[in-house]
């Protein structure tokens, strides 16, 4: 009884890191090529929100073209991930034209789905219309 017990836990943790690979990858490709849209049915509601909004609207647009066009295509390959509850960090290695990085990011298990979590931060030196950029700039437009 209890191999058949582990043999479900392992099932159960292989289809769980199948699906925050399947849902990091996808935000990872999406937001590292600047397809703001596409990465929204990956992360969870205060990601979409608070920091995908922030991105689309707000960082990208001021962002030169050529910067963009040059730093892409993003290619993304995942490494280790690592499970504890209903949270797992995700390593990953960021490679495009101009540049290489390597970070992690967070998925989260909220209503029964793997969600990628991505507070907004908001790095010194981000200004909007002439001034350092601060978080009510990210929730302008909410109501």
């Amino acid at each position: 009884m209890a191999a058949v017990c582990l043999m479900c836990l392992i099932a159960a943790c292989n289809r769980d890191e199948k699906e925050i690979a399947r849902v990091a990858q996808g935000y990872l490709d999406a937001t590292g090529n600047y397809l703001i849209d596409e990465a929204m049915p990956y992360a969870n509601q205060e990601t979409q929100e608070k920091t995908l909004t922030f991105l689309r609207d707000k960082l990208i647009p001021m962002t030169p073209k050529e910067y963009m066009e040059s730093n892409t295509p993003a290619t993304i390959e995942l490494g280790e991930i690592t499970i504890a509850g209903d949270t797992a960090v995700v390593g990953y290695k960021k490679t495009t034209p101009i540049k290489e990085l390597e970070s992690e990011i967070m998925v989260v298990k909220e209503e029964g789905k793997w969600l990628v979590y991505v507070p907004l931060v908001l790095p010194e030196g981000i200004f909007i219309d002439g001034r350092n950029a601060t978080l009510s700039d990210a929730n302008s437009g909410d109501e």
